[in-house]
């Protein structure tokens, strides 16, 4: 098995450990690893800086900045640090990854008993009983795009990639296999291009095969394809945010979550049910894996907030169903 010496750490996550200097956050609450190599991913994902055709910093994933360190210190600032419920691995796409993120995860399973996520492209599944007898609990095969055609052009065959939309599907139906119900997950981006319908479809294909969805809001980045590609409006975010709630929580059955004549998603309940069963805000938090919350990941600190990773107050919850126009 290959060693691996090296690894980059999500900025916020060396401030937890305490490997950089910075203010900690007391809700952080995911410890971001990602693989290491020189040179980028293979990949050559539209809206990502780690893209071989990306002209972006080599050391920043979306917005956040993720530094190299030896990978003998992150797992000492790992077995440090209280409050990580959760370890997540970012697999870059390249020969042999699958070889890092074993010796990886092996590795922090030695300091970690943490649920123990791997991000990463279709595997075989051979490769992924390898992951997942080295202590990966939880894979996310991140499909991003809602629907095929998207899918082609932003992260496919008219990006020159190697992604297609029918393995990642079939991946993901051969990880239900590995990990089990409820052990597999996948990204969607809102703010590609696509409709609320094809949105919400989407969310509806992906519960019925029993796959979770993590929610993402676009966000450009210098130096990608897609720098000049602005991010979905919050009114659109809050309603797939509500939908995905709803759904994935067995609150309203796929029936009950329909499109309206002006193309927006809505849904066939009482309004005060609504109001009600969404006056937690937790629909508008952070959602994916158990225990993740990827703080300021689509935003600025300063707002507006697309995910919230920590509890929303009551004037949040508010503006958050306000922004939805749901009611």
């Amino acid at each position: 098995m290959t060693e691996v010496e090296e690894v980059r750490l999500s900025l916020g996550t060396a401030i937890q450990m305490g490997l950089v200097d910075g203010r900690p956050d007391p809700a952080f609450s995911t410890a971001f690893f990602m693989t290491y190599r020189k040179g980028r991913c293979i990949a050559n994902c539209a809206f990502c800086p780690q893209a071989r055709g990306s002209k972006s910093h080599s050391d920043w994933l979306s917005r956040i900045a993720w530094p190299v360190f030896p990978l003998a210190d992150a797992l000492d600032g790992l077995s440090h640090t209280e409050g990580f419920n959760r370890v997540c691995i970012q697999c870059l796409n390249y020969p042999h990854f699958v070889d890092d993120v074993e010796f990886m995860a092996r590795r922090i399973r030695d300091v970690s008993s943490a649920p123990l996520s791997a991000a990463t492209g279709p595997v075989t599944i051979d490769e992924m009983v390898r992951l997942r007898d080295a202590g990966v609990d939880n894979i996310g095969i991140a499909m991003d795009a809602s629907t095929p055609a998207l899918f082609s052009r932003i992260k496919g065959v008219e990006r020159g990639a190697n992604f297609r939309w029918e393995s990642h599907i079939a991946s993901m139906k051969e990880a239900l296999k590995v990990f089990g119900p409820g052990q597999v997950t996948t990204h969607l981006i809102v703010g590609l291009g696509e409709t609320e319908a094809e949105a919400l479809e989407f969310l509806k294909v992906m519960h019925d095969l029993g796959v979770g969805v993590g929610l993402f809001a676009f966000t450009p980045v210098r130096g990608t394809a897609l720098e000049n590609h602005p991010p979905p409006p919050l009114s659109v975010y809050r309603r797939v945010q509500a939908a995905r709630y709803l759904l994935f929580n067995n609150l309203l059955p796929a029936s009950k979550i329909l499109i309206g004549s002006d193309g927006r998603i809505g849904f066939d309940v009482d309004s005060e049910w609504l109001r009600e069963t969404l006056s937690a805000g937790t629909a508008f938090r952070t959602s994916g894996c158990v225990g993740c919350n990827r703080p300021y990941y689509n935003e600025r600190p300063s707002g507006p907030l697309y995910n919230y990773h920590r509890p929303l107050t009551e004037e949040e919850v508010e503006q958050a169903l306000a922004e939805s126009e749901l009611m």
